[in-house]
């Protein structure tokens, strides 16, 4: 019998949920509560990776299954992934205690990750981020511009132009030195 268990006593004197862990676990543990919440933490003892099923993280439950025994002393690998690249955008990892500013997930775009980390709350869904220079891997928040609906895709002149400038004045200032019909040459028809 389980103290403090106000169950109803249904197989062995025990109630369902006791009677299934005396079945599974070869004992009541009628300290731990009955609610679906499991351990979170793996019940081995070096080890701090969140547990998914009985009470082991999945490398030790995959360690039992393969062995028989969760070699304990021989330390678990982690890796913390570098991401992907998906239609030009680089998925990165989303770090467990970040994962409230994406909506629970455990990846994510990587530019919308660095603008919600930026804003200190998650994007709605009619919020898009902008790279200011184009290139769709540069996701330094200096790049990043948070526009409130979705716009067609493409650049702003000016930010084109402004960017042009900026690799002449690094690479080639000598073509910025005195050379107007260069500069006029850069100018778009709008005057921008």
């Amino acid at each position: 019998m389980a103290e403090d268990c106000e169950r109803l006593a249904t197989e062995r004197g025990l109630c369902h949920g006791h009677y299934l862990r005396l079945i599974r676990n070869g004992s009541i543990e009628d300290e731990r509560p009955l609610d679906r919440r499991k351990n979170t933490m793996c019940i081995v003892p070096s080890c701090d990776n969140a547990a998914t099923a009985r009470g082991l993280c999945p490398a030790h439950r995959n360690r039992k299954k393969k062995y028989g025994d969760v070699r304990s002393r021989t330390p678990v690998k982690k890796r913390a992934g570098t991401g992907y690249i998906n239609h030009g955008y680089r998925v990165v990892p989303v770090p467990a205690e970040l994962r409230w500013l994406v909506g629970g997930a455990t990846s994510a775009f990587e530019h919308r990750f660095v603008m919600a980390e930026m804003l200190g709350r998650p994007l709605t869904k009619d919020e898009s981020v902008h790279h200011k220079d184009g290139n769709r891997l540069n996701n330094q928040a200096s790049n990043l511009e948070l526009w409130s609906r979705w716009q067609p895709a493409g650049q702003r002149v000016s930010d084109k132009l402004a960017f042009a400038v900026e690799l002449l004045e690094r690479y080639l200032p000598e073509a910025l030195a005195g050379q107007l019909p260069l500069m006029l040459e850069l100018r778009s028809p709008e005057g921008i």
